[in-house]
């Protein structure tokens, strides 16, 4: 059986991303899991082998649709003069080779030549769309792409801790106006759906954090639970989507309540991601979860400040390649269990005889 192909994006080449990929793939045992196919440059591989001193070995080729197994691939995407390194540095040049590698990894997602995606960190603020626009961040910028019309939800993951952030980047002062009965029916099903299609949990069981402090404290602090939160969450789960709360964020990490559900939907960026840092250290991941595609990524940044000396955990990065591999095999379980279903079958009274019908199809 093939091994499944997952492209890795280069990020920003003046940060740690070269580094997380060949201190990876030092280890060759890596390559008997997946077929790695690094979007990137060669000429920036090899200033960071070389910076690095590692001694991974990578291959070039031209095109994904001819990739080695148990190698390590790059798809060059640049000529061999045409970019700039500078680690430790900040420049729009970076950006846009970030940009070019990750446009040309998911136009060979589109076509099937990978299987997946893993993406390197990147610095969206040297990072430009071709209108001039600012760039939305990399979950964004494949939900535009790839998401056939679908809205994703960032899941950070780290064993069988998964949150999920309702809203956005946003400032403080907009949360609350764009927390809503749909934005939060919509997640919540999207979550449920992929813990039972990516995760392969058969019932999965959601916490919902509140917005406010002391929500239990009759409304004290605003209405957002007793008015948005807690009738969506009724509603739901009486159609079978086991989510629960409101539940106030610092007692629900405190207490360790979080081990008792297999995902939890924060309100806002900084209430699920603190925590969720101060819980996973080094090891969580960033997963889309909603898009037809299955793409990760390190939850971690570009790190300029240690880019080139070897100081870079490589472990959320290797977590990202464990998890793509669990999820596409799950997804193909998953899909290929509900191919071509047996119609439903049922008995019909006539006279004095029980006929079996299976010739007549019923609505669910």
């Amino acid at each position: 059986m093939a091994h499944i192909r997952i492209g890795i994006t280069q990020g920003d080449i003046n940060g740690v991303g070269y580094e997380l990929i060949l201190k990876t793939f030092l280890n060759e045992d890596m390559l008997s899991l997946c077929t790695p196919v690094v979007y990137g440059s060669t000429k920036a591989a090899t200033y960071h082998r070389k910076a690095l001193n590692y001694q991974t070995v990578f291959q070039t080729i031209n095109s994904a649709d001819n990739v080695k197994e148990r190698a390590l691939n790059l798809v060059n995407c640049f000529g061999e003069d045409e970019l700039k390194i500078e680690l430790g540095s900040s420049t729009e040049e970076t950006g846009k080779a970030a940009l070019v590698a990750l446009d040309r990894a998911l136009e060979d997602l589109q076509k099937g030549y990978i299987d997946a995606l893993v993406t390197t960190p990147v610095n969206k603020a040297t990072m430009k769309l071709e209108n001039g626009e600012a760039f939305p961040g990399q979950t964004l910028y494949i939900q535009n792409k790839l998401g056939e019309g679908r809205n994703a939800v960032k899941m950070f993951i780290s064993g069988n801790l998964r949150v999920a952030i309702l809203t956005s980047s946003l400032p403080v002062s907009e949360i609350a106006g764009n927390i809503t009965k749909d934005s939060i029916a919509e997640k919540l099903v999207i979550i449920h759906n992929t813990l039972k299609r990516d995760f392969n949990i058969d019932i999965p069981r959601i916490a919902v954090l509140s917005l406010n402090p002391k929500s239990e404290e009759d409304n004290q602090f605003g209405k957002e639970e007793t008015e948005i939160i807690t009738p969506v969450i009724d509603e739901l789960f009486k159609r079978g989507v086991r989510c629960m709360g409101p539940y106030p964020a610092d007692e629900f990490f405190g207490t360790e309540n979080y081990k008792n559900f297999d995902a939890v939907l924060a309100m806002y960026h900084d209430q699920g991601v603190a925590p969720f840092r101060a819980i996973a250290l080094n090891e969580g991941i960033n997963y889309t979860a909603g898009l037809p595609v299955v793409r990760t990524a390190p939850a971690m940044g570009v790190s300029y400040n240690i880019a080139g000396k070897d100081m870079a955990d490589e472990q959320a990065f290797r977590e990202s390649i464990y998890t793509v591999l669990d999820v596409v095999r799950n997804r193909n379980r998953f899909d290929n269990s509900r191919r071509n279903p047996l119609k439903k079958q049922y008995f019909e009274k006539r006279d004095d005889s029980d006929k079996l019908k299976l010739d007549q199809e019923t609505e669910d």
